[in-house]
């Protein structure tokens, strides 16, 4: 009878093989969630952060229209518009854990911010159009507004109510 309870060497060695596989599967599924979670995580921080940084540059645009159209309505003379300054990124920005499309997207932006107030800087001095500087303005607003809500949707956030703050974009 206590022949029957004792393990041979190849139970034993079949035992810790066994459990040194299922440990090392339990540890390699946790570490796979963990990272998983954690991407998850910085792309809706990351989403929300670059969201919030177009929406107030789409935010100074309409300010910016708002201005033009009082200060023609009171002087006719138009106000002589160039894009605000592009917004700016955080340094610390993991563009690897959104969609690639969309880090492009975000990233070129600010490209098109600079070409834009190019255009309208020479319509205005060298075409003599003082209203070119306005429909750079918008787009480059629209665009961020745009932006803004694909992120947010990524992140999946609401979005805030800017009333009519945002209306002068879309004239």
């Amino acid at each position: 009878m206590a022949d029957e309870a004792i393990w041979t060497t190849r139970e034993i060695i079949g035992l810790v093989v066994s459990t040194g596989i299922l440990s090392g599967l339990t540890s390699t599924t946790v570490d796979f969630l963990r990272g998983r979670a954690n991407r998850k995580r910085s792309r809706i921080y990351l989403c929300m952060r670059l969201a919030a940084a177009l929406e107030s540059y789409a935010i100074s645009c309409a300010e910016l229209l708002d201005a033009s159209d009082a200060h023609y309505g009171q002087t006719k003379v138009p106000l002589q518009l160039t894009p605000p300054d592009p917004p700016t990124y955080p340094d610390d920005v993991d563009w690897h854990s959104v969609d690639p499309k969309v880090a492009y997207r975000a990233m070129t932006f600010l490209t098109e911010c600079e070409a834009q107030a190019v255009n309208s800087r020479y319509a205005i001095h060298f075409e003599g159009n003082p209203f070119g500087g306005e429909e750079a303005v918008k787009v480059t607003g629209k665009k961020a507004h745009e932006l803004a809500n694909v992120l947010r949707g990524i992140a999946g956030l609401q979005p805030p109510d800017f009333g009519t703050m945002l209306q002068p974009l879309f004239k």
